[in-house]
Order: structure tokens, then sequence, then C-alpha cells
């Protein structure tokens, strides 16, 4: 009986993940609202995904090595049931449990807006800054925030390196300490002792690199 509850709630899981990716999918397709399209490809050496959980983006794209951290673990049951391989961490972003310089490369998939602060944002800014190599790569995919209106949401369309296609939405409310753009995100960057290797801005998202200095 026990199995066979186990069973049922696998499948109940794995349907309901289908249904909302379908009608993510829809909504992708026909609402009026932003939209990124977004090709990830893998990235090299040790990877720290950095709320990584939800849709697993990064997870999938470089592989079952990579260490994901993530302040929800609902958000890392979805990613894990999604079939997310990757080793995780339930952890706040601004204190990680790693040594200084244990990662080559940092990824924020649409997650650094979640962070609901300047200053907790520069702390996790500065904590991924410690916890990678000297020759470190920060990589990120975000959403650029106003105050107004009062709901901020990108629509996501995303190609993995295997083929596989994931439809997805963010969205935070708008107020002034939530807003975000490339600039303030380089700003912070820099303050953290980045330097940027490169940035391309769209109009409702955008993404960058930055090299530890």
């Amino acid at each position: 009986m026990v199995n066979q509850q186990k069973g049922e709630k696998t499948v109940n899981t794995a349907m309901r993940l289908r249904i909302k990716g379908l009608l993510m999918k829809g909504l992708v397709k026909l609402s009026r609202k932003p939209q990124a399209k977004v090709v990830l490809e893998r990235l090299e050496g040790v990877v720290l995904d950095v709320g990584g959980g939800g849709e697993g983006m990064i997870a999938k794209t470089c592989g079952e090595a990579t260490v994901c951290v993530d302040i929800s673990k609902e958000e890392i049951g979805e990613a894990r049931s999604r079939g997310a391989r990757a080793n995780w961490v339930l952890c706040d972003a601004g204190s990680m449990p790693f040594r200084n310089g244990s990662f080559d490369v940092a990824a924020f998939f649409f997650s650094l807006m979640y962070v609901k602060t300047p200053e907790r944002k520069r702390a996790v800014v500065i904590e991924t800054k410690r916890v990678l190599k000297s020759d470190g790569l920060l990589c990120l995919w975000d959403a650029t925030v106003r105050k107004e209106p009062d709901l901020n949401v990108i629509f996501v369309d995303a190609s993995l390196p295997d083929g596989e296609r994931i439809y997805t939405g963010y969205g935070v409310k708008g107020r002034d300490d939530k807003e975000q753009t490339l600039e303030l995100v380089g700003k912070l960057a820099l303050e953290a002792g980045f330097k940027v290797a490169r940035t391309e801005s769209h109009k409702n998202w955008f993404t960058a690199c930055f090299h530890c200095a």
C-alpha cells in the first residue's frame, strides 16, 4: 500500500508539472507581457547555481556535478521532480557553507530579482565573490524590475544544450527597494570586486558576465 501510494504521488507530481509546463508554454505564446528568449550553454568547471530551485535550468545545462543552493525546500523539490540532477544545498545565499575559492563559475538565472533589498543583494554578491576562485566568473540572467508597474513579470523561453525547451515565468511586485537594472547590478558587482566581462541589455531583461578582479 505504501509503495502504491508513493507511485501514485510520483505520477500525480509528474502530471501536475507537465500540465503546468503546457499552460506556461501557452501563456508565453499568447501573453503580451515581456518575453526573454535565452539560449543556455554549458558552463565549464565547478559551477555554483545561486537560487537554483524551480525549473533547475543551470543544473540541467551543466550536469549533476553542479552545486545548487536555494533558500526554499519546496523550490529544490520542484527542480528535482523535474529531473534536474545536482548537489542540492538548502541555505541562505548570503551565508553559504563553502570554503573560499571553491568554484570556477557562479550563475544566477532570474534569481537575484527575488532578493528583497539592495543591502541583501550586495551581501549575496559579496558572498558569491568569496566562494569563487581568484579567476572565477559570475554569470547572470535577470529581469529589469521597476517600482512601477505594481507587478513586474517576465516570461522566459529557454533553450538548453540537449535540445530541451523550457517555458516559464518570473514575477515580483514593484517598489522602491526592489528596483533592479543592469546598471545597478553592475555597480554591485564592481563594489564586490568584480570587473565586467560582457553585458547584453534587452527591453525588460539583461544578461552579464563578470570576472573576479
